[in-house]
């Protein structure tokens, strides 16, 4: 029996390039796949279409979204060893989307693009970083979708691996969920975002985050991410309560400044926040810290850039012994 194994970490997501505008274009998403947490699941030939497993419901879902697009009247199963925490900012959703389409469309041979996957699944309406970093790893920087007429999927401006002995200390805080679905949808929508804040980000982004990529420059790297975080918290402050969500998530982010992070963002919606830290010692040596003083109320670990993206497993074993 063919059975399908797809397995991919999580990803961060610094923010966006414009929420202004005023060029005729809107977004462009700026972030990184890592390593973990992950999304894995197995998929094969059912009688019916079902899920089981974490964050089954809405794995279902996908799947149903999936075979309707295609009008497959065969069933599915799909079964889900381990899954993103939902809603914290760490890009569970597109991951779970992405992992069952691409879990179907090897299960059913079906060719399609990982750009067509994602509008299929409904997904990177605003950014690309999800559905790159899902393909192929690493940091992502696009383009956003034009304000007026078909949007299509964002160009890709930017994409490379960061260093390896770069590491981001992840803290979710686990009390707390973020936006999403009807809810973000009409956040987005009450955001006024002046024109000189989205200028500064680019600048920014272009003259400082980029290259110091290029020179393995962390330190500038690390700043970089801290004064986009800074920006976009001013840009999201009059709808989530302040620059991060929750007063919990900026004093972690505040912890990991104050002992040595080079810089500090909160993913997303959050509340999940991270630090930029070289080398895994001290990467390691933050997370003890934060352990301590956090016990046992966050999800704390390191994770690197991911060097690659989803993998995709074909095998010919039975179900049951997965």
């Amino acid at each position: 029996m063919k059975v399908v194994e797809v397995d991919v970490g999580a990803r961060l997501h610094f923010g966006f390039l414009d929420l202004n505008g005023s060029l005729g274009r809107i977004f462009g998403g700026i972030g990184v796949g890592i390593e973990e947490p992950r999304t894995t699941l197995v998929a094969t030939s059912n009688d019916a279409l079902e899920a089981v497993g974490p964050d089954s419901a809405r794995a279902l879902k996908f799947a149903r979204r999936f075979m309707g697009h295609f009008d497959l009247k065969e069933g599915a199963s799909v079964r889900i060893s381990s899954s993103i925490p939902p809603h914290v900012g760490l890009g569970s959703g597109t991951r779970l989307a992405l992992a069952v389409g691409k879990a179907l469309s090897t299960l059913f041979d079906i060719d399609t693009s990982i750009e067509d996957l994602a509008n299929i699944m409904g997904r990177s309406k605003r950014s690309s970083v999800g559905t790159v970093s899902f393909e192929r790893g690493g940091f992502v920087l696009d383009g956003g979708h034009r304000k007026e007429g078909i949007r299509g999927f964002p160009p890709l401006l930017f994409h490379t691996m960061l260093p390896i002995d770069w590491f981001f200390v992840v803290v979710v805080p686990m009390s707390l969920r973020g936006t999403s679905g009807n809810e973000e949808d009409k956040k987005f929508k009450q955001l006024k975002v002046r024109e000189e804040v989205s200028s500064k980000i680019c600048r920014i982004v272009l003259m400082s985050m980029l290259p110091s990529i290029l020179e393995e420059d962390v330190r500038n790297f690390g700043s970089a991410v801290s004064e986009v975080q800074r920006l976009m918290g001013e840009c999201f402050s009059s709808i989530q309560g302040g620059n991060f969500i929750s007063p919990l998530s900026e004093e972690i982010a505040l912890f990991m400044e104050n002992e040595g992070a080079f810089g500090v963002g909160q993913s997303s919606w959050g509340p999940t926040v991270y630090g930029v830290v070289e080398g895994y010692e001290a990467a390691h040596a933050l997370s003890l810290k934060l352990q301590k003083v956090l016990r046992d109320e966050s999800m704390i670990f390191v994770s690197s850039c991911a060097h690659e993206g989803a993998r995709v497993e074909v095998r010919g074993d039975r179900f049951d012994d997965f």
